[in-house]
């Protein structure tokens, strides 16, 4: 049975980033993860629990490996650019999965199940501005590290926004230590 959770879970992830909750079937999801409804409603209790669990698993696989990235050592340069690295990583590793999170988190409220990722982005930027602060704290820079990690975030969306819908290689080291460097020249203490 692993192998069709495995499977549904490919599928839906594919199939939610293409049409949305609302667009999307259970028949569809079905149909391309080569599994009967029996066998998705063994896994998952519907198609909005199915949706739940992916946004769960989504972002939670996702701060673990941010907060991994936020607390390696090294100078504040190097440990921003992992974490924006990781961001990186994270959508060209799964460019489907990211597109499904992007469409959730643009699409109107009434046309997916209820996931508060709002308070997600929230601990994420939590997790990025302890590493602003810290460099705040070792007089590194000045600023708001709130107000930084938002920032961050901001130019690693963007970025890789423009590697999902123009296929342009921008989730680059370089292109982390670009966005590392811009913040921190002009913060600095």
């Amino acid at each position: 049975m692993r192998g069709g959770r495995e499977a549904i879970v490919k599928a839906a992830i594919r199939i939610f980033a293409q049409k949305g909750f609302a667009g999307a079937t259970i028949r569809e999801i079905c149909a391309e993860a080569g599994v009967t409804k029996p066998v998705l409603y063994y896994h998952f209790r519907g198609k909005g629990h199915l949706y739940q669990e992916l946004m769960i698993d989504s972002f939670g696989s996702y701060q673990k490996t941010l907060l991994s990235a936020a607390q390696t050592r090294g100078s504040l340069r190097e440990r921003l650019i992992r974490v924006v690295q990781n961001d990186f990583r994270a959508s060209k590793e799964d460019p489907a999965r990211t597109m499904f999170v992007l469409r959730m988190i643009f699409s109107p409220g009434d046309q997916h199940p209820l996931f508060d990722y709002i308070k997600a982005m929230e601990q994420e930027r939590r997790v990025i501005a302890g590493v602003f602060q810290d460099g705040i704290e070792a007089n590194d820079l000045r600023g708001n590290a709130r107000e930084l990690a938002s920032a961050l975030m901001g130019m690693s969306l963007f970025a890789t926004l423009e590697y999902l819908f123009t296929d342009r290689p921008t989730l680059t080291r370089r292109r982390a230590e670009q966005c590392a460097d811009l913040l921190l020249q002009g913060c600095k203490a």
